[in-house]
């Protein structure tokens, strides 16, 4: 079925890849599934007993800690910003997210494998309206770590305009895109996820990238780049932190629409905005409800 940008979109059949998680180490086979509309996006854990569901809803946030993690209970799912990325970016609205473990397979460390599964899958239109989110008055995050986001009013759709830069400046750069499959897909899917040198060992030491190496990250060590391949793009590291952005506010669970400023984002901030979003989303839904005037004894003279 064609593309029609105000419908719902789902996979038009499963398509997955296996491979290694980057936190955790672990092996994981992760399989993408076709779902109804008003379904959203959900992961299904298939290693735990009753094989439970968790909604990729910002509600469900847990941790921000160099991934985005969410939970209900003692569940969680880990790192889950990139296969995000990747749906929402390529317009699927409702699927079913499995794996075998607790985090999903970082691939090359960038979302370039998750866009191939849905390439593979197919996307079909459904026969729902889509839920959008229209910026209708300028919102403002930010952080003690000097992260700024702004996000404006722009009814064309949603673009990302974000600089980048780590300690001292290093590596500073800018990158101003719209969130569109084509552009996603070439543009900002294949940029790796990258750490500087110094960070390294204290993640260690937290019991994190276990499954990190040069084949699945890029290492910045002084103004040097350390990867097994050249940089993809010039900029790639602003790259990736646009799909970092987009992966996280997608746990708002609509499409939104306006116009997002950031500078040196990171995931506390992008989850601060979704939650923002979420909050002003339901204020809204609040008012758009019908008012109910009592009547009979229980009514005002």
């Amino acid at each position: 079925m064609a593309s029609r940008p105000e419908f719902q979109h789902t996979l038009m059949k499963a398509a997955g890849f296996s491979g290694t998680s980057l936190h955790t180490g672990e092996k994981v086979s992760l399989r993408l599934h076709p779902a109804p509309t008003d379904h959203g996006i959900k992961f299904k854990r298939k290693d735990l007993p009753d094989e439970p569901t968790i909604d990729a809803k910002i509600d469900n946030l847990k941790t921000v800690e160099r991934a985005t993690t969410i939970g209900e209970g003692s569940m969680r799912v880990h790192t889950v910003e990139h296969v995000l990325a990747a749906l929402s970016a390529m317009g699927v609205d409702n699927a079913i997210v499995e794996m075998d473990a607790n985090e999903p397979p970082i691939g090359d460390g960038s979302a370039k494998a998750y866009v191939d599964v849905i390439k593979r899958a197919g996307i079909s239109a459904q026969e729902a309206p889509r839920k959008f989110f229209h910026v209708r008055e300028p919102m403002h995050i930010e952080t003690k770590t000097g992260a700024m986001l702004v996000l404006l009013p722009d009814d064309n759709g949603f673009r990302v305009s974000c600089t980048q830069a780590g300690p001292n400046n290093r590596f500073a750069q800018f990158l101003s895109t719209d969130i569109v499959p084509e552009l996603f897909e070439r543009e900002i899917a294949p940029a790796r996820t990258f750490v500087y040198y110094e960070d390294v060992e204290p993640l260690i030491e937290k019991n994190l990238i276990k499954g990190g190496s040069l084949e699945n990250a890029v290492v910045v060590r002084g103004d040097a780049v350390l990867s097994k391949e050249p940089l993809r793009f010039q900029d790639e590291f602003v790259r990736h932190k646009i799909l970092d952005i987009v992966g996280d506010l997608a746990l708002v669970g609509c499409r939104i629409r306006g116009h997002l400023i950031a500078v040196k984002p990171g995931h506390a901030a992008n989850a601060e905005l979704a939650r923002a979003i979420a909050k002003e989303q339901s204020r809204r839904n609040a008012l758009a409800l019908p008012r109910v005037v009592p009547k009979g004894d229980g009514g005002l003279d």
